[in-house]
């Protein structure tokens, strides 16, 4: 039961620290998955960043950090912005045909 506790907490942990690049990468090319995917890593963000704030490890913080990539991430599919750099990737990386 020992090992279960630490490694439930060891995981909870890495995924505290990797949360608030998760958005910026999460289906990097689709405009309607990504602006969902970061309004739910906001809504993840804004549960743990609160009731986490005073936790020994300080992953209140790495949620709180989410919040502010989360809304990056969901202004820029909202405004259209990241569709330019989508549409110059898919004609440099298109196979030839025929």
């Amino acid at each position: 039961m020992k090992f279960l506790i630490i490694g439930l907490s060891v995981a909870f942990l890495c995924i505290a620290y990797a949360w608030p690049v998760i958005p910026l990468f999460i289906y990097p090319m689709s405009r309607r998955r990504g602006f969902w995917a970061a309004l739910y890593c906001c809504a993840v963000g804004v549960f743990f960043g609160i009731g986490l704030g005073y936790s020994h490890f300080d992953t209140g913080a790495f949620f709180e950090a989410a919040i502010f990539t989360s809304v990056v991430r969901a202004i820029a599919e909202a405004a259209g912005i990241l569709e330019k750099l989508r549409n110059a990737w898919r004609k440099r990386h298109a196979r030839p045909v025929g």
